[in-house]
């Protein structure tokens, strides 16, 4: 199996190492990943500048060893990078696609603003499943290599049910220095509830203000079934997703309606 890994915190960025490390015993590995931090830029593309891509020698550990694998910088967004890479750089087809480990957890509606989510989703627009993998953010910081270990057995158990081409799935960690969590994995709905969220105003003057978006955010509560309330509650989350936004019922309601034009 070619497994295609990315990220939206960069390249050097220790969750994406991590991450590499984990998947190592499932497939061949090639990083493809952004060469600066590209957090909350959700699916947007580069379309008004060209894209430079720099090779990379990415070392990870495999059985107490290290061991080198392929990689590519590339000064885009993650879904640039996961575009470009099964598109032109790779000269052989991408059967799984994993994002992350991201610094921070992408549940509920954050899933719409994060590049780690955007990068699987770019796969699964291609036909590649795809898995995103986050964790909640802990300090001092977050310990990559514990979690890991809970990606791996998250990934492992995903390929054991099966994977078809396109499937985008969504997996969060929770606070791991919490005795006794993970208390278990829960596959749990995406909370819709709206993101509770600041902004910090720097300065007023000259006839124009500034703002910046506070660092602390919280999400509300839409019910006891979401990723959002299990996360809070110590469980590994999965979810999973698609990439067609439609809405059917909506859809079929209004097929069946009068829109006057040509159909009229």
């Amino acid at each position: 199996m070619r497994i295609l890994i990315s990220n939206d915190d960069g390249i050097d960025a220790p969750g994406i190492a991590a991450l590499a490390t984990a998947a190592a015993d499932f497939g061949d590995i090639v990083v493809a990943a952004p060469d600066s931090v590209q957090s909350g830029a959700g699916h947007g593309i580069t379309v008004h500048h060209p894209l430079t891509v720099q090779p990379r020698e990415f070392c990870i550990d495999v059985d107490g060893g290290k061991k080198m694998v392929p990689g590519f910088s590339i000064d885009g967004r993650p879904a640039d990078c996961v575009r470009l890479a099964v598109r032109e750089l790779l000269d052989e087809p991408v059967d799984l696609v994993l994002s992350g480990i991201n610094d921070g957890a992408n549940d509920g509606v954050c899933v719409f603003y994060s590049g780690t989510v955007a990068a699987a989703a770019e796969a699964a627009i291609l036909g590649i499943p795809a898995v995103a993998f986050s964790a909640r953010t802990t300090r001092p910081a977050i310990d990559f290599a514990a979690a890991a270990v809970h990606c791996r057995g998250v990934l492992g158990r995903l390929l054991d049910v099966g994977l078809a081409p396109g499937d985008l799935v969504n997996v969060n960690i929770p606070n791991l220095t919490k005795p006794g969590w993970p208390k278990g994995v829960r596959v749990a709905r995406m909370s819709t509830a709206e993101l509770q969220d600041t902004y910090d105003l720097l300065d007023e003057s000259n006839g124009q203000r500034v703002y910046k978006i506070g660092g602390d955010y919280d999400l509300g509560f839409d019910g006891h079934d979401t990723d959002s309330v299990a996360l809070r509650e110590g469980y590994i989350t999965v979810t999973p997703l698609r990439v067609d936004m439609t809405c059917h019922d909506r859809l079929a309601k209004w097929l069946g309606q009068n829109w006057g034009g040509d159909d009229a």
